[in-house]
């Protein structure tokens, strides 16, 4: 016991004198480990972005390329949830022109027909949509190559859709006028972002839409003038971004490696050596009482024995379990006959009180054999007024017991 308190003094030594610099310790986010999730309040931005289109229905094809081109604009608000996933919403507008014939949807009577490749007399077409938009947004660079809040180039995959109101467009006036058609549709797109610093950036959009145009018949409702709309188009944008702007990670603890100066270490140092004489005094301590030459004594060949604590000659629960474990053997063995004899240790107390102790340890021990159900006529008892083991005063606590033995 005294080498184990002894090194355990050592050790606290040691761990006490590094305990001082424990208090340096630093916490750092640590992105290897992942990310937290932002309030809801943080990764805000809105977006405004124009440019222009080319419309693709059923005539467009007839007319120049150079008259089909249109104009593309929209204003949106959005949020990231995730450095991945994000959704914005927003309203875009379209003036749209191509090719049609005289019963197009958005036919201009008034310009100069011309004849298509059909033999056909197509006219221009021009008109106008406007509605809101709703889009999921898929941060493609963050997914694929991970998180990283100093990359100059993000792409992001957008789709969605939304509704139309249109506008004709009428050369008598040159004005624009309600249409009464109003459609759905869909798109997708890729943004090409690039950060001019944590809190704008510049991006080209390209982008693909698809809706139906089709006039319907007021008396049947049926569409008598089929016409799905495709249109592909090119902008360029800037966004803007609200309070925080980038990612958290989980906050690390990073320990400081420490070096001490020289009075530190000669001190630390000098502990250790003390601390080591003192382990190896206690072992040489312990092979004495190793080498120490011993008595024979009858525990050796002892079927049980009962330890008991200093002054105590009753019997705790969990020895009158091991008595009883000790009563189903000799029951199980009817002819043969057992010696109980009563220790006490000769080191503490005097010749009246450690007699006593004797006598009430063999005796409490045989009748809880007795209750047991192992017959009287099978045990024998006797104390013994030596020590048992003589260990010496150290080895004490194992000088009090009753010791069973069988008898030849």
């Amino acid at each position: 016991m005294k080498k184990v308190a002894l090194f355990a003094l050592g050790c606290a030594t040691i761990f006490g004198a590094s305990n001082i610099h424990a208090q340096e310790v630093s916490y750092v986010e640590d992105c290897s480990q992942g990310l937290t999730v932002n309030p809801m309040k943080s990764n805000w931005f809105i977006t405004a972005q124009g440019g222009g289109n080319v419309l693709f229905s059923n005539h467009d094809t007839e007319a120049k390329f150079k008259n089909r081109i249109g104009a593309t604009a929209g204003i949106y608000a959005g949020k990231w949830f995730t450095p991945v996933w994000g959704f914005r919403l927003g309203v875009s507008g379209m003036i749209l022109r191509g090719a049609t014939n005289n019963d197009g949807a958005f036919c201009d009577p008034h310009s100069s027909g011309f004849l298509g490749s059909t033999g056909e007399t197509f006219y221009a077409e021009r008109f106008a949509a406007l509605g809101p938009k709703v889009e999921l947004m898929l941060s493609l660079t963050n997914w694929l190559c991970g998180y990283n809040p100093s990359r100059v180039y993000n792409g992001v995959l957008h789709g969605g859709g939304g509704g139309y109101w249109t506008f004709s467009h009428k050369a008598e006036d040159h004005a624009w006028h309600n249409a009464h058609n109003r459609t759905l549709y869909a798109n997708v797109g890729f943004q090409n972002n690039f950060s001019l610093n944590k809190h704008i950036d510049l991006f080209l959009d390209v982008e693909a839409a698809i809706m139906d145009l089709s006039l319907f018949d007021k008396m049947t409702d049926k569409k008598w003038n089929k016409n799905m709309t495709g249109v592909v188009s090119a902008e360029i944008g800037i966004t803007y971004k609200f309070n925080k702007t980038e990612w958290s990670c989980p906050v690390t603890a990073v320990c400081p490696t420490w070096k001490y100066t020289d009075a530190e270490g000669d001190a630390l140092v000098a502990r250790l050596a003390n601390a080591d004489n003192r382990i190896k005094d206690l072992q040489r301590q312990l092979d004495d009482c190793l080498n120490r030459p011993q008595k024979d004594c009858e525990c050796v060949n002892a079927l049980a024995t009962i330890y008991y604590p200093i002054n105590v000659s009753t019997l705790s629960s969990r020895e009158v379990t091991l008595v009883q474990s000790i009563a189903r053997t000799m029951k199980a063995n009817p002819d043969k006959k057992y010696i109980l004899t009563g220790w006490a240790d000769n080191y503490t107390g005097n010749d009246v009180i450690n007699t006593r102790l004797r006598n009430e340890r063999v005796n409490g021990v045989k009748a809880c054999l007795l209750n047991a159900g192992v017959p009287e006529s099978q045990i024998q008892t006797r104390i013994d007024a030596n020590n048992l083991t003589d260990f010496g005063i150290k080895g004490a606590q194992f000088d009090r017991a009753v010791t069973i033995i069988e008898a030849n």
